[in-house]
């Protein structure tokens, strides 16, 4: 986690052999400073929130659009006391709460799921998920190949949709968001994509549901995205 509590501050470790309690689970806290990567703080027992994955320069970078309190915010099922941490929750305590869920590493179905389900408790939610071109892993190509705003584009609320094609052999990830019934938004560097669920990808493609591998975009900019967050919702 990156932010702790230190004196009553929420804040980032400064110094090497700090340690603080974690607010959430009251277990230790130390200071982790690693040259090429953000500091931050590690529990020792193992991290109470076991959604918690590494997180990188690309993580920070999207939390410094919201201001300190928004960020890594503790977020508990009354009925299970299960506890996890939103990695941005907008309009805290308004009654119009929003969750963005920043996911860069692979994610299972199961997973997704589960966890949508957990932040959606009174709230909306967005999925921001970072395909990754500098990765080993093939999503970044294939993503790049299927994009096409030329073929097939639809007109809907003055946004103009793409309906286009995965290239690849497996269609497992796009496929795996399409299903999602949280907003779902890509990140290809640095640019952004709304990836239609497949009930509104029907609506796009005049009823009719896309075959497998098929998808609809819709490119925005970062502003956009971030004023979506904000815009109050009913």
């Amino acid at each position: 986690m990156i932010y702790a509590w230190i004196d009553d501050e929420k804040r980032q470790p400064l110094i090497k052999g700090e340690k603080t309690l974690c607010r959430d689970c009251g277990g230790m806290l130390s200071a982790v400073l690693p040259e090429q990567n953000i500091h931050h703080w590690r529990h020792k027992a193992g991290d109470c929130d076991t959604w918690s994955e590494p997180e990188g320069p690309w993580h920070l970078g999207w939390k410094e659009y919201f201001s300190e309190e928004c960020r890594e915010i503790s977020l508990r099922d009354s009925l299970t006391n299960e506890l996890h941490r939103a990695d941005i929750l907008f309009g805290q305590g308004t009654g119009y709460e929003t969750v963005l869920e920043l996911q860069h590493s692979p994610i299972s179905e199961e997973e997704r799921i589960s966890r949508a389900r957990f932040s959606k408790q009174g709230r909306r939610m967005f999925w921001l998920v970072h395909i990754d071109a500098t990765s080993t892993s093939s999503n970044g190509w294939n993503f790049h190949i299927s994009l096409d705003f030329k073929s097939k584009l639809v007109q809907h609320n003055s946004r103009t949709y793409g309906i286009m094609q995965w290239y690849g052999r497996s269609k497992q990830f796009i496929e795996k968001w399409k299903r999602s019934d949280a907003y779902v938004f890509f990140d290809f560097k640095g640019h952004i994509f709304y990836l239609a669920n497949s009930h509104f990808a029907a609506k796009l493609n005049g009823g009719i549901p896309l075959n497998k591998g098929e998808f609809a975009l819709c490119a925005l900019t970062k502003n956009e995205l971030i004023d979506a967050i904000k815009r109050p919702h009913t």
